[in-house]
């Protein structure tokens, strides 16, 4: 008799236990959310990690000076928001803006960590984000000086739309 109810007190929890329910493969993974100027909830979703190769291209551009490669990698009516408050439109106006500034400072990029990220727009198109942090050096007064940026770039069609820059002091000197 303890063996007939062993076997149906076994029976029972096994066959109450659930099987945890997986989501659709095609379904992606919502990271956080956007409001857009409506107020409306977008999803922000883990977004293709491809776009980090192009930002590293646009940052060794950066780093080599290369005026040409930054204005071939921005789109023609490319928005800038500096740190400062600056706000740069187009692509000619990005080149002039860094031109006088590796003149200036002769600023050096080093790369510290890179997210990938895309928002679903409620008018049903996404548009693909890297936030990405990055120690930038600069040569002030005969002094070297590093800030972090935090830096959100929205990219179409593999190139740079809008990069945003926000910027703290950094630890190191």
């Amino acid at each position: 008799m303890k063996k007939y109810i062993l076997i149906i007190l076994v029976t029972f929890v096994l066959g109450s236990c659930q099987a945890p329910t997986e989501k659709p493969s095609n379904e992606a993974t919502v990271i956080g959310y956007e409001f857009n100027d409506e107020g409306v909830k977008q999803n922000i979703v883990a977004g293709d990690v491809a776009i980090t190769d192009v930002y590293m291209d646009y940052i060794q551009a950066h780093n080599d000076k290369n005026l040409d490669k930054i204005h071939e990698m921005d789109m023609e009516d490319v928005i800038i928001r500096a740190a400062n408050g600056a706000l740069y439109n187009g692509r000619d106006s990005h080149k002039q803006e860094l031109e006088a500034w590796f003149n200036a400072a002769s600023p050096a990029w080093k790369i510290k960590w890179m997210v990938a990220n895309t928002v679903e727009g409620a008018d049903g198109k996404a548009q693909n984000w890297l936030t990405t942090g990055v120690d930038v050096v600069q040569a002030l007064d005969g002094n070297n000086i590093t800030t972090h940026h935090v830096i959100d770039v929205n990219f179409v069609n593999g190139k740079v739309k809008e990069l945003n820059v926000y910027d703290r002091a950094s630890e190191k000197k």
